[in-house]
């Protein structure tokens, strides 16, 4: 697949889940996997996530903000992997354009909950592979 391609069919796994998994660098020197929920995406550059501030996230976070993102469609058995860095924000603009009140069931407080963060993960390359044996890479 053309990068185009490979960003195109990323997209579309990424915009059709409610789960993905992401990966940090754990503090005891291994990975971390957790299942997290894309709260806003930007196609294939920029995912949102939220967390909460004593989440071990944020301490793996500020030490080391490498990441990525692991998808999985379970009806065409397609996968992608998204790498990047993420930040960690808790300024207004940031938590009220990822803001639904969906969203309230995790965080009481609302939009300006003081426990909330926002993770932004900046993509800065992807993988995707098919069960049909086609698969493609994308650097940014």
């Amino acid at each position: 697949l053309t990068p185009k391609e490979t960003r195109t069919k990323i997209e579309k796994l990424l915009s059709g889940t409610k789960t993905v998994f992401l990966a940090t660098n754990g503090s005891h020197g291994h990975p971390n996997v957790r299942a997290m929920m894309p709260v806003k995406t930007e196609g294939t550059d920029t995912v949102w996530f939220l967390t909460a501030l004593e989440s071990s996230k944020i301490i793996e976070l500020v030490k080391d903000n490498k990441a990525v993102i692991y998808g999985y469609a379970s009806r065409t058995m397609a996968e992608f992997r998204l790498w990047g860095n993420i930040s960690i924000l808790d300024d207004t603009a940031s938590r009220k354009s990822v803001w639904t009140d969906e969203l309230k069931k995790y965080f009481e407080g609302g939009v300006n909950d003081p426990n909330m963060r926002v993770l932004r993960f900046d993509v800065v390359s992807g993988l995707y592979s098919g069960k049909d044996g086609k698969s493609g890479i994308f650097n940014i």
